[in-house]
């Protein structure tokens, strides 16, 4: 079925349906829309000589608003006789059809904040902090760890720090977490084996990099570990599994600690 905005077959070509219209939920079909501006609509349809189908149904209406304003507004018409009708959109939705939210999902209202119409017609968040209620692992309280968010899993992993260790003794360690930020789930991953406080992270790829940190502990497990690191650690998420990587070959000293990491351009 070819749809012409116009009334031949040289006008412009505003749409093409071939095939079925599949229900996106049972009795809830999808059904196409086309609008034409010109006064005329042609319409061109031939058909499969090998098949025989059901067969569709076509419904047209003059001066209406497009899409039936979405259900989120109503048909109103113009000021004068030559004005053509228009959808009055409700409160929080904007756009000819009525399909363009103002704030989505109303700014998570009233937990997270509400969407102002009297401006700039955004969402203004609250102003203030709240404890979110977690569930699964329970990781342990400490400092100096490192952790990076990754947007494609809405993520965050945190790993090493300066923590309580057993026997009421303090230490660094090797820990590796991540937080579902959508399900707000705690998750404990592969230990990276190299315990560090106030090293780098960074996400690159779908890799977790680690760069330096203070790798002494001040207790009876330092084993002779140094405070400045040039230790260069990845961890691959989709394996979950830790790689020692070679140290960077620079004419000058890297070790360090309390430094920071950014990725750039890749």
């Amino acid at each position: 079925m070819y749809v012409y905005d116009g009334d031949s077959v040289y006008a412009s070509l505003v749409a093409v349906f071939s095939g079925l219209i599949v229900p996106e939920i049972r009795g809830n079909e999808t059904v196409p829309e086309v609008e034409t501006t010109s006064g005329y609509a042609l319409l061109h349809f031939f058909s499969d000589a090998a098949y025989n189908l059901t067969g569709f149904n076509i419904f047209y209406s003059i001066n209406s608003c497009p899409n039936n304003c979405s259900g989120h507004g109503k048909c109103t018409p113009g000021n004068s006789a030559a004005s053509r009708v228009y959808c009055e959109c409700d409160k929080y939705w904007k756009g000819e059809a009525c399909d363009i939210p103002y704030c989505r999902n109303n700014c998570g209202s009233p937990d997270h904040g509400y969407c102002d119409l009297t401006g700039e017609k955004l969402c203004v968040c609250n102003d203030m902090w709240l404890v979110p209620e977690t569930k699964g692992a329970i990781p342990q309280g400490g400092y100096g760890h490192s952790s990076t968010y990754d947007g494609s899993s809405s993520s965050i992993y945190v790993h090493g720090g300066f923590k309580a260790l057993p026997a009421g003794k303090y230490g660094l360690v090797d820990d590796l977490y991540r937080y579902d930020v959508n399900t707000r789930t705690w998750f404990i991953l592969r230990e990276s084996g190299f315990p560090r406080y106030l090293h780098s992270a960074v996400l690159l790829s779908g890799t977790l990099l680690v760069f330096g940190g203070n790798t002494h502990n001040d207790t009876s497990l330092s084993n002779g570990a140094k405070c400045f690191s040039a230790d260069f650690l990845a961890y691959d998420i989709a394996c979950d599994e830790w790689t020692l990587l070679p140290k960077p070959d620079l004419h000058r000293d890297v070790n360090r600690f309390g430094h920071s990491a950014v990725v750039s351009n890749g």
